[in-house]
């Protein structure tokens, strides 16, 4: 499959440049609740010129950094926001990164439309993501308040996280604020407003428009553009939403119900885990893994869909329970098909002590040759697709080769080691958790290992506005 996908990106990507992506035109991820914006959820999200939304609702996608960016790619320049994608491709042994995953989607006219447009030129994007919201449900560990208004409401009853020495540090001293600049109902949000103003030109072009959060379906700006889709001619559009499914079983069957009366082409659901049982309540605070599983059974069983999508975030904890998890997706495809659920495995960059690379070297190394042994017993499981197997053998590789997972991550494992245990303690007060009794004893064994620097200052780094949400 690998040389099929490098085929590919010789013929569509490479063939405009070495560093072209159609996701910088194609493809956008927008934040209304506070008005930010990336090309995917790859690159560190910036601000939209909201001066510039009265005239053109466009503006919402066709930010000038965009622009900037289109042009470098188009000149075979790298955009150091795509860092990701060129750690992936250097890594070598025919790994695909996600700008051949996020262009190949598109038909070979769209791509090649954009590779001789100028770049400072307008675009309808094709695919669509969009969060309304902060809302959330849950507060999961590498969550912070700007994505979850449950996060905030940790920040604003406990206060700050204290004593966090490396680059991650900023996203859990601040309740987020910046990301709720008009209020919980978004009362006069500009963005929100050049949207729904954009929707009647930017429906006859999208091909998809994913709705995330927060927790979009607790959001009543999601129901509101239910309610547009429905009085709307949708015939081409794929919808897909991202739900933690934990919410009340009225909005579970009220997402159910919209499935059935929508007139749209097709929709998908997209759902979060990466560990299984208590390791993954213990990672998604507020997450009840049986209540989870037995509600993505129930949308399975009686939704109107296309897919059904488990996006895991690659976090150092969920390494430790990854192949009891990925057994039990696919007892669930034994029963329900290859793509109820599909996988999609995303490593997590920010914050660089949760990262899968923070592990010390002998953990790291346990947890690497757990999953590629997992994987020779599964790689033939015709029950797993072949970008779930490309996924899968693309993590055992970064988990081999990679040393860190972004350009500015705190390159000092003491650090990441020390904010490692002093955030999960302080984590564990506040929400009521025991990371000894969750996880396995070479875990903790190192865990209880490290000693918290308590002369520390509680410097913030920052004030968290850019702090990704992987």
């Amino acid at each position: 499959m690998s040389d099929e996908l490098n085929k590919w990106k010789l013929e569509n990507l490479d063939s405009v440049s070495t560093s072209f992506c159609a996701a910088k035109w194609l493809n956008s991820s927008i934040h209304l609740g506070h008005g930010y914006t990336h090309s995917c959820h790859l690159p560190l999200p910036h601000q939209i010129d909201k001066t510039l939304l009265e005239t053109d609702p466009s503006a919402i996608h066709n930010t000038a950094h965009k622009k900037i960016q289109r042009e470098k790619m188009l000149k075979g320049e790298r955009p150091s926001e795509c860092e990701y994608c060129w750690k992936i491709e250097d890594i070598g042994r025919k790994n695909i990164s996600d700008r051949v995953y996020k262009s190949m989607i598109y038909n070979s006219d769209d791509i090649n439309k954009i590779a001789t447009m100028d770049p400072t030129t307008n675009v309808i994007p094709k695919t669509l993501e969009i969060s309304f919201d902060r809302t959330c449900n849950l507060a999961c560990s590498y969550c912070n308040a700007g994505y979850s208004t449950t996060w905030a409401a940790d920040i604003r009853n406990n206060g700050p996280y204290q004593q966090l020495k490396s680059d991650g540090g900023g996203a859990y001293q601040h309740a987020g604020n910046w990301a709720e600049p008009y209020g919980k109902f978004g009362t006069d949000n500009p963005y929100t407003k050049a949207f729904f103003e954009w929707w009647p030109e930017l429906q006859k072009e999208l091909l998809e428009i994913r709705i995330t959060g927060g927790e979009p379906i607790m959001s009543h700006n999601f129901w509101k553009f239910c309610d547009m889709i429905k009085q709307s001619d949708v015939s081409n559009l794929r919808m897909a939403v991202n739900s933690n499914l934990c919410v009340k079983d009225d909005l579970i069957n009220n997402l159910i119900k919209f499935t059935k009366d929508s007139n749209l082409k097709e929709f998908d659901l997209y759902t979060s885990c990466e560990a299984y049982g208590a390791h993954a309540e213990y990672i998604r605070s507020g997450l009840d893994y049986n209540r989870w599983r037995n509600n993505l059974i129930y949308f399975i069983e009686n939704a109107k869909y296309r897919a059904v999508t488990i996006m895991m975030t690659i976090n150092s904890l969920c390494l430790f329970s990854i192949t009891e998890f990925l057994d039990d997706m696919i007892e669930l495809k034994e029963k329900y098909g290859q793509q109820n659920p599909h996988i999609d495995l995303n490593i997590l960059r920010w914050p660089s002590f949760m990262s899968p690379l923070a592990l010390p070297d002998n953990l790291k190394t346990s947890v690497k040759n757990n999953l590629i042994s997992w994987f020779d017993k599964n790689k033939g499981n015709p029950l797993l697709v072949s970008g779930e197997k490309a996924q899968i053998q693309r993590l055992i590789d970064y988990l081999e080769v990679v040393e860190t997972p972004h350009q500015r991550a705190d390159t000092n494992k003491n650090h990441l080691h020390h904010d490692f245990k002093s955030f999960y303690s302080q984590y564990d007060v506040r929400r009521n958790k025991d990371f000894r009794s969750v996880f396995p004893t070479e875990l903790v064994e190192w865990y209880d290992s490290i000693e918290i620097d308590s002369s520390i200052e509680n410097i913030v780094v920052g004030t968290g506005e850019i702090n990704h949400h992987d």
